[in-house]
Formats: C-alpha cells, structure tokens, sequence
C-alpha cells in the first residue's frame, strides 16, 4: 500500500504509516515529491561526509543517521528516505524520522529549518517564539490557544523570503510536550497523548491537531525569542541587531549540521534578509517560578499592543 502525505508543504509517497504527518491525496500526482522506502541503508556515503555528532554521517547531498539497535536512515538528493529497521518495532522510532530525516531533505533542497513554536494572530499571519528545548515554546503555545489563537507550528518551521516579506512553512500536525508541562493545561487530554519515545525514561509525548493544521505557508508577523534570566519579573527587552543575528542563528534547527551540508553561505544570507523586514523581540521569564498562567498572559497582551 501507498501512502501520500505533506511535510512541510513538501510532498511524500511513502511505503509506511506516517501518522503525524497530513495526509495528501493529491501527492501522487505533485512533482518533486519524497519518496519514504523500507529497505537496507548503505553502509558508506557515495562522496566523503563528515560527522557532525554521534548519529550522523553526511554531506552536501547524503546522510546515514542510525541509532544503533533501533533503526537507520538514508536520505539522499532531497527526494528519498529509505528506512532499515534493526528492531521490529520501528514504528516507536519513527519520531526519528520526523525530526531527522525531514531536516536533512530541508537541507538538501537548500532550505532552513528552525526551532520555533507559533500561532496565528489573524488571518494568513503568525508571531513565531523561538528558543531551545526546555524553554517553554511548545508550552507557551498550547496556553495561548487556550486563550483563543488558533494553532500554527508546534518545534519547527521553514521559513523563506519572498516579495519583501518573511513566511513561514509549518512542519506537520503534531503537538509535543513534556509530562510537566502537559499537567500545566486544559487543552489537550492525557488520554490522547501518544509515547514518542522507546526509552521510557524520557516522558514526552505527542499530540495530533490535523483538523486545525494549516497547510499553506503564513506571513511572519513578528518573531519573539524567549529566554529565561534570573529575578522576579517577566519583561520585554530590545534586542540589538547583532544579537538578533545570534538568536536566530542558534534557533537553526539541527544547526550543527549546516557546516556538514554545506549550508553556511544560504544560513547567512536568510536570516540577514529576514531580520531586515521582519520585526523581533526578546521576553524574559524569571527562573525558579512558576509562569505557566501569567507568562501567557504577559504575551498576549504583548500580541494585541502589536496589532
């Protein structure tokens, strides 16, 4: 059986259940799509790689990642996945794919992915917050629906300039939170939650929104980065070009891998252009206290001064 998705706006044809991703009828027919195969991942690249950590072998064109005694990856030339499981229930490790395997075929058709979270101000618009793991994104989104914004991105996005203006591209249906921040809110049900991880020591869990999803790319109204700083009190602060330049850089989904791909020069010049024309600022929340209901808050009425 044939299966057709979207992946960030990207077609794929696959031999496997993707469930997190949207399905696509009409992906059969697209061009340029991703074809996801079960079968043996080579054991060496076709041209010299490099590794930029533990799991990944690649270079401009190629990737092997593996997780030894789970499963393996082999992305190529933008355009195909092949899948080898090493344990029979590669289904629970599919979450690899999803993070993985979709950057590197981002990265092989010389788009940037990166770590943000978001959610729609109105109509064909989104505020993106972006920050490193742990820091309260995904969180701080799904509280933000619960006061009413409809859902955009949950970890990551594309983002690309055209006709003067930053866009976005969600990545796929799925919502991820930790066990913490789940007992935090009203939206999502902890029967609902999916286990997205085989080791069960690591209590983060999936949610699907496909219903909600949009799939058409969203004008960037404006990016927050999200810190959290010693003191008492939850403020905005400026943010100097240069260190503009640095937040987003080090939001570069799997930026370690940039160099390995090949990819410095297009990294450089997006967000050079994108922090031209696109509005940004920094929000800090104080360390060591709760700020699951008034840093939600706080955003909000952020947002409605912005509009």
């Amino acid at each position: 059986m044939t299966y057709h998705y979207l992946a960030y706006g990207i077609p794929v044809v696959s031999e496997i259940e993707l469930p997190a991703l949207l399905p696509y009828e009409e992906a059969a027919n697209s061009e340029n799509p991703v074809y996801v195969k079960l079968g043996i991942v080579p054991t060496d690249l076709l041209s010299p790689g490099t590794h930029p950590d533990h799991f990944t072998y690649c270079n401009a064109n190629e990737m092997i990642y593996t997780l030894p005694e789970k499963i393996k990856f082999y992305v190529i030339n933008g355009n195909e996945i092949i899948v080898e499981p090493i344990n029979p229930n590669y289904k629970i490790n599919l979450l690899y794919f999803y993070s993985n395997c979709l950057a590197a075929i981002l990265y092989q058709r010389d788009l940037i992915p990166f770590h943000v979270s978001g959610v729609f101000v109105e109509e064909g618009k989104v505020v993106l917050f972006a920050a490193p793991s742990r820091t309260g994104k995904s969180t701080l989104a799904i509280k933000l629906q619960e006061l009413g914004y409809q859902p955009f991105t949950d970890d990551t996005a594309v983002l690309f300039v055209e006709n003067g203006k930053c866009y976005a591209q969600a990545s796929y249906p799925m919502i991820r939170l930790w066990q913490n921040s789940l007992a935090q809110q009203k939206l999502l049900q902890d029967s609902d939650k999916q286990q997205l991880y085989e080791d069960n020591d690591l209590d983060k869990y999936g949610f699907p929104f496909h219903e909600r999803f949009a799939a058409k790319p969203a004008e960037v109204q404006q990016i927050i980065f999200l810190q959290q700083e010693e003191g008492s009190e939850i403020q905005t602060k400026p943010v100097k070009p240069l260190d503009a330049f640095v937040e987003l850089s080090n939001n570069v989904y799997r930026c370690t891998w940039v160099p390995a791909m090949q990819k410095n020069k297009i990294q450089f010049g997006l967000i050079s252009h994108i922090l031209k024309i696109t509005p940004y600022q920094l929000v800090t929340r104080p360390k060591g206290r709760s700020s699951f209901e008034d840093f939600p808050l706080f955003i909000k009425k952020n947002l409605q001064n912005k509009q």
